[in-house]
């Protein structure tokens, strides 16, 4: 189930929303509602049951402050940000939100298909550079503070990850997709989701911010380590 937040009270023809929900509908995405943004705020104590949740930005003014309501909704469901004006958010912020993917309003139905399939197949969608550089200055800060804290020793065995999960772990924070990691490897699309998900579940973590956010705090010197191979 998929909802849509939108201060448009209606889906004019060939318009972004209306592309959205068409999309969603031929993926087989049923009960696509709208919402108005009152929604967020209502949803922030809610389980989640939505397999994602779009928040249509046309007409809302976005600073690099991330609102509370939503910042707390993107850590229960996926949330993307559409119809963004280039330059109106910040991706950086977005991206430590836990917001899932940005969608702007330049790009085209194909992009758009594109965007939504990744994001439901529980890919994160944002520009690669910014995937790779936001997680690379998280592993800096952290290697940090690792210098001046005394940490406990981890034991690399205890997590008993495979070297092609940590070889996967790596191309995810340079912002890689599953095809592009799947060609890189030369395996198969369902090879790499199968690792993934064994990553996922030897490390608890729920998607790809949550285990790039343990590899930081976890597992840097592993991580950086196959990340110079």
């Amino acid at each position: 189930m998929a909802t849509i937040i939108t201060a448009q009270q209606t889906i004019k023809e060939q318009s972004n929303l209306y592309y959205l929900r068409s999309i969603l509908l031929m993926l087989d995405v049923e009960n696509v509602f709208l919402e108005n943004f009152e929604f967020i705020a209502e949803q922030v104590g809610c389980d989640a049951t939505e397999q994602v949740t779009f928040i249509d930005m046309a007409t809302v003014k976005w600073t690099e402050y991330i609102p509370k309501n939503i910042n707390t909704l993107a850590k229960k469901r996926p949330i993307v940000l559409m119809n963004v004006r280039d330059g109106a958010v910040s991706e950086r912020s977005a991206l430590l939100a836990g917001i899932k993917g940005i969608i702007y309003e330049t790009d085209k139905p194909d992009v758009q298909l594109k965007s939504i399939r990744a994001i439901l197949d529980g890919e994160l969608w944002f520009r690669r550079s910014i995937i790779s550089s936001t997680f690379s200055e998280l592993l800096s800060e952290h290697i940090q503070t690792k210098s001046t804290v005394p940490q406990a020793e981890i034991d690399e065995s205890t997590y008993n990850l495979t070297k092609r999960e940590k070889t996967i772990i790596k191309l995810i924070a340079e912002g890689a997709q599953n095809k592009e990691i799947a060609n890189k490897l030369h395996i198969s699309d369902h090879t790499v989701k199968t690792h993934l998900y064994s990553a996922f579940k030897k490390t608890k973590s729920r998607n790809r911010i949550e285990l790039l956010n343990w590899a930081r705090q976890f597992f840097p010197d592993a991580l950086t380590r196959y990340h110079t191979n």
